[in-house]
């Protein structure tokens, strides 16, 4: 594992050099942190570092690679996720797509694919996903929704609502309220503050924290698939 941590910091900064390219829509760059604030788990946190590209073949067609690099603290787990979306512009407002990914955690090996869409109403955007993980018959169903209002060019509020149903029974929904402030330099600063609930743990209060570096616009179009990005504790 200790291999894969400079090769996912090699990948990320590749984003910088692709927008020499010209056919590059967007790429980012950043840090999270998201942990439990309460409870017998609340020195648990996932610490993550991630980067996407958006490549344009078409003015309606899009593919978009993304990979990171997660660390659970106490557990001292580790991993890896790389995904590959392939996106339709339908217009300026809507784009649908469908992924594609791989995860490495602790040594095991898991893949999950899925459908996304995104659309813009005015001051408002939605995006939803559903993802289908696969892991040896461990298999599970993530489902997410995403929403932000635009309260100005800088501010945005919003919400995100995240649930995976696992076969054996390990079910977990987590709601959250976020708050995203983007600066003229490109970087922008995001804050969450929610709740998790598991059919196997007690409810716990959330609390996440990102800072990442938008190029090309507004970085990418999708945001992050795969079971290390749907999950804080591990």
């Amino acid at each position: 594992m200790h291999k894969i941590v400079p090769l996912a910091l090699v990948a990320a900064l590749l984003p910088v050099t692709a927008l020499a390219e010209g056919s590059v829509r967007g790429a980012e760059i950043g840090f999270s942190w998201s942990g439990l604030l309460e409870g017998q788990q609340r020195h648990k946190n996932n610490l993550a570092l991630e980067a996407a590209l958006e490549h344009g073949i078409s003015p309606g067609f899009a593919v978009e690679a993304d990979v990171a690099q997660h660390h659970f603290t106490d557990s001292n787990k580790e991993a890896t996720n790389v995904t590959l979306h392939g996106i339709g512009h339908v217009n300026d407002r809507f784009a649908v797509g469908g992924f594609l990914g791989h995860e490495w955690i602790d040594g095991n090996h898991m893949e999950h694919y899925g459908l996304e869409a995104k659309h813009e109403f005015g001051l408002l955007t939605l995006e939803g996903n559903a993802t289908l993980l696969k892991n040896d018959g461990n298999d599970a169903t993530i489902l997410g929704l995403d929403g932000r209002y635009a309260m100005s060019d800088a501010l945005s509020l919003g919400g995100r609502l995240k649930t995976v149903d696992a076969d054996h029974g390990s079910d977990t929904t987590a709601i959250d309220a976020t708050l995203g402030y983007a600066m003229s330099s490109g970087v922008k600063i995001d804050g969450s503050l929610g709740l998790v609930d598991g059919n196997q743990s007690d409810r716990e209060l959330t609390m996440g924290l990102g800072v990442k570096l938008l190029m090309g616009g507004n970085g990418v179009t999708f945001g992050k698939r795969g079971l290390s990005h749907a999950i804080i504790v591990m």
